[in-house]
């Protein structure tokens, strides 16, 4: 089984990042598309565990033939490339480039509308970044979770650009501070968006079958939910053309039969599993975890 403890700096060192956000603050991403194509080669020859494990994900886990999850690697480097820009050119400010429309979003809205907090819970797979553009209202203050071992001054310009959306970062660290952050952001009635197919700390765990293999999840989000009662989202926003994304949010039930909030959390967490197996069947290029996966 691969880490699956949050790991996920953003490369291109100090002046890679900002000179590509000064390029993006000025010209449409899609005319650095073409740039990948010389570039995500040297991912795929040095890159190598990356490379197995997502070429392992479409022959073991999809079933394609050898050639076949050869070609659907190198779409899926290609892929990631194109989100990775759209989050540049986000942070750029020239989000108005970009068209998000969203199945479930009266779900969300009336959540919104209520007095409690909730939760988002997505995984490595689409563009969850662009939440902010799907769910762009100022009736809840949104809290996204975030890998925590970012340059300074990237991280200066995130917080910027998504606070203009109505969206507060929590990084997390190392102490488990973010876990009280959180806590406090629900009991205070906020949204917290959460990829809940890596850990944030913690090793509460449940053992599922996912795409013909057993992985584990983490469950400590799905246990937080269950003791403070409040409603769990899953949100997933897949790229389906150069401009424009699609989301699909469900409302995940709780349990009747729940004894306690561990069996609430399992309960949970199944769903959450379930909704995520069967978006990433319908859009498997979009599958960003770059490390074995499965338990075996």
């Amino acid at each position: 089984m691969g880490n699956k403890s949050w790991k996920g700096k953003t490369g291109g060192g100090w002046f890679g990042q900002n000179f590509l956000l000064m390029v993006l603050g000025r010209v449409r991403v899609v005319w650095l598309y073409p740039v990948l194509y010389l570039v995500i080669p040297f991912y795929l020859i040095f890159a190598r565990k990356g490379y197995h494990a997502i070429f392992s994900y479409f022959h073991d886990r999809l079933h394609y033939s050898k050639w076949r999850s050869f070609v659907a690697t190198c779409r899926n480097h290609l892929l990631f490339g194109e989100v990775v820009l759209d989050k540049f050119a986000i942070l750029a400010g020239y989000s108005s480039q970009f068209e998000v429309r969203m199945q479930g979003e009266d779900v969300v809205d009336e959540l919104l509308n209520g007095e409690s907090g909730f939760i988002i819970a997505s995984a490595h797979f689409g563009n969850l970044e662009m939440a902010g553009l799907s769910i762009h209202q100022d009736k809840k203050r949104m809290n996204g979770i975030i890998f925590g071992g970012e340059r300074g001054g990237f991280q200066n310009r995130r917080d910027q650009a998504f606070g203009k959306m109505n969206i507060h970062l929590i990084p997390v660290s190392e102490d488990m501070s973010h876990l009280f952050a959180i806590k406090n952001a629900l009991e205070e009635g906020e949204v917290v968006t959460i990829p809940c197919d890596r850990f944030l700390g913690g090793n509460k765990k449940i053992s599922l079958n996912f795409l013909d293999g057993e992985a584990d999840f983490p469950v400590g989000t799905f246990r937080l939910a269950a003791q403070l009662n409040v409603p769990v989202v899953t949100l997933f926003i897949v790229k389906e053309s150069r401009s424009r994304y699609y989301g699909y949010a469900k409302l995940l039930q709780p349990s009747p039969d729940a004894g306690n909030s561990a069996e609430q959390a399992n309960f949970l967490a199944r769903q959450f599993v379930t909704e995520l197996e069967s978006l990433v069947r319908r859009y498997p290029l979009q599958w960003f975890n770059f490390y074995q996966y499965w338990n075996s």
